[in-house]
């Protein structure tokens, strides 16, 4: 059952950001979906999720199972072929590693600092910026109230302050924050929030909580949990000789870096990067559907156009499938800003690539086939997991028909929980440029309706949604909100 519902969850998942879509042809009413000479059917695939009564008969995990089948399906094929894997195009995988190795190449060819720094220098920018320091505050919070108007918001404002005059003359704090802050984690303790370093509380809670000195009482200060006076306790930080290896290689980055900034505006400054029309739009399709099959002219569109080159389609769907699931979703609801600046920092990677290339920087052939071969072996260690690898036609079968038959044995347990799911990511890609794929939305509802209709035919059959009620999604898409100094 356990296992049911971690299916069921990591087909949500799937549907918010790993499932590939395909070509969204046109198909016979009675197919699913394509892959290759492989191809799923609506009857059989209504079949297999209908006596399990905790896949919902929904269109979007029907979409997920699918992308598993098709997926599951090439890999298979290409494992147990002799010689397929060589044969498919891996150069997109590759190419991100051995774009890393040029510029890497480019910047120790380039960037020449001295990032030598003596003792003398190293103590001044110790007392100057106390690195590793530390403080123990305390704190009273005021909430605002749900959908408060002007009046309520500054009732909740002069009672901060009058709370702050009170601390601020003298009055115990502790026994302040005891009475008023709506801080239910610290309130009992007076409002300790115990010691804690830059870089842990929101900026404006943690701006003014570090101007403070040892027994001083803020000024009332706004964050996006309400209105918060803060007193301070307590300043501690590490001597230097304990922070001395860490600030003397962060001081030897940062000037590495400094330099590496200032040869990037160099080359870019002319270069002109500059967003094409409609690139903010087809940024969003993307990150919604990073696995689209797309033509050969679409995959060479540029989304950002530079002296000399571009940064294609291609390329963004490729930086797409190495993100997390939350990012895709976050890039696909960024703001027109947001998505410029990222598109024009992705573009000036491709830059510097670029520039790599002109200066005849190279990755050895050997540093290639070794990096494919890599890729090969992870191929070929998904499809142990999943019980692919060693797929022998019987007597007068095909190796197609034999891996039918092994998907047919597979796709039963993945669906009752008793096989372990391994989504294959980017992995899919070049599978799926290799062999071609062909999916049907339009079926995707009809297969939904056809397992509503079996489960109403067998009403034993029938989802009890209450067995989902411990199914943890939060265990798998983890939230990280700002900190909140509560």
């Amino acid at each position: 059952m356990r296992r049911t519902r971690e299916l069921f969850a990591l087909l949500i998942l799937v549907v918010l950001g790993l499932a590939g879509c395909g070509d969204r042809g046109s198909l016979d009413a009675d197919t699913l979906a394509r892959a290759g000479n492989f191809q799923l059917g609506v009857e059989e695939t209504a079949e297999l999720i209908a006596p399990v009564p905790e896949l919902p008969q929904d269109p979007a995990v029907i979409e997920a199972l699918t992308d598993f089948w098709i997926d599951y399906s090439l890999l298979a094929l290409a494992v147990n072929r002799e010689g397929a894997l060589e044969e498919i195009d891996l150069s997109a995988l590759t190419r991100q590693h051995l774009n890393q190795d040029k510029v890497l190449q480019l910047r120790d060819m380039v960037i020449d600092v001295d990032t030598t720094v003596s003792d003398e220098e190293l103590a001044e920018i110790y007392e100057r910026d106390r690195p590793g320091e530390r403080i123990r505050a305390r704190h009273i919070l005021l909430l605002f109230p749900d959908d408060a108007d002007q009046a309520q918001r500054d009732s909740v404002r002069d009672l901060a302050h009058q709370i702050r005059d009170r601390a601020a003359a003298g009055e115990d704090f502790a026994s302040l924050a005891e009475q008023y802050s709506e801080d239910q984690g610290s309130a009992a303790r007076g409002g300790d929030l115990n010691f804690f370093e830059r870089g842990t509380m929101v900026p404006p809670f943690e701006e003014a909580a570090f101007a403070l000195e040892p027994g001083e009482v803020s000024d009332v200060v706004e964050s996006q949990f309400g209105l918060h006076v803060i007193r301070l306790e307590e300043r501690d930080f590490p001597p230097l000789d304990e922070v001395a290896p860490r600030l003397r290689q962060e001081i030897q980055t940062e000037r590495t870096a400094r330099a590496e900034s200032i040869f990037v505006a160099e080359i870019e400054e002319p270069a002109q990067i500059t967003l094409a029309d409609g690139a903010r739009s087809r940024v969003r399709e993307l990150a919604g559907a990073a696995q689209l099959d797309l033509s050969e002219r679409e995959k060479a569109r540029a989304l950002v156009t530079f002296e000399g080159g571009d940064y294609p389609v291609r390329e963004f769907r490729w930086f797409l499938l190495n993100q997390p699931t939350q990012i895709r979703q976050q890039i696909a609801n960024a703001t027109d800003d947001q998505l410029e600046g990222m598109l024009k920092e992705l573009a000036r990677g491709e830059l510097l690539v670029h520039e790599a290339e002109r200066r005849d920087i190279t990755v050895p052939d050997e540093q290639v086939r070794e990096l494919e071969e890599e890729i090969r072996e992870q191929y070929r260690e998904m499809a142990g997991l999943l019980g692919l690898d060693d797929i022998t036609p019987e007597e007068g079968e095909t190796l197609e028909a034999a891996v039918e038959r092994a998907m047919a044995d597979l796709l039963p347990r993945l669906v009752r929980g008793e096989q372990e799911v391994y989504p294959l990511g980017n992995l899919s890609l070049p599978l799926r440029d290799h062999y071609g794929v062909q999916i049907s939305m339009e079926n995707m509802n009809s297969t939904a309706q056809r397992v509503a209709a079996l489960r109403d035919e067998d009403p034993d059959a029938v989802p009890e949604l209450g067995d989902l009620d411990d199914l943890d999604l939060e265990e798998l898409v983890p939230d990280e909100p700002p900190t909140d100094p509560n």
